[in-house]
């Protein structure tokens, strides 16, 4: 009985083993889906700013054509003052939504993108540990220690440290 037993014990440890094994890979993978997930929806909305950009651009391109021919038209018959300074104001507001748009734009796309390659860059850390470690802990204890501690500061950087206040190139 007591070696039915001891065999048993070691059926029982050697499945335990396979399921902790089992739980790290599901638990990797799963993170790295996330990552995943995450950098792909964002590299869409890029793209959803990018258009807006683009329509922003059209927009201001077309509205600042046709004011420059009104403000021409208006300098061209020496109009007064008054209609000559009603045209430059005008001129500034229909001109001043789409290139705040776009200026807004070009931020988010900047935003946007260190994001998602933030994101993706986690995604890849969190799919190459798995092995990575299985290689440390065949070469060394200690060197497994160091990856997972490298591993896990990357994993643990905020994103939001990629979205600055201030951002001396954007427009």
């Amino acid at each position: 009985l007591l070696n039915e037993i001891n065999s048993g014990k070691e059926k029982t440890d050697k499945l335990v083993e396979k399921c902790e094994e089992a739980y790290k890979i599901t638990t990797t993978k799963g993170l790295a889906a996330a990552f995943d997930k995450r950098a792909s929806s964002l590299s869409i909305s890029v793209w959803a700013w990018v258009v807006g950009l683009l329509v922003a651009l059209y927009v201001g391109a077309t509205i600042g054509t046709q004011r420059i021919d009104h403000l021409t038209s208006a300098l061209s018959d020496k109009t007064n003052v008054g209609l000559i300074s009603l045209h430059v104001i005008l001129s500034l507001l229909s001109i001043g939504a789409p290139v705040w748009f776009a200026w807004l734009s070009t931020k988010q796309i900047g935003q946007r993108f260190r994001l998602a390659e933030d994101y993706a860059f986690k995604a890849s850390v969190a799919k190459a540990y798995e092995g990575y470690r299985k290689e440390a802990e065949r070469i060394d204890p200690e060197l497994e220690a160091r990856l997972f501690s490298s591993a896990l500061d990357r994993l643990e950087e905020a994103p939001l440290r990629l979205v600055e206040d201030h951002q001396h190139g954007s427009p």
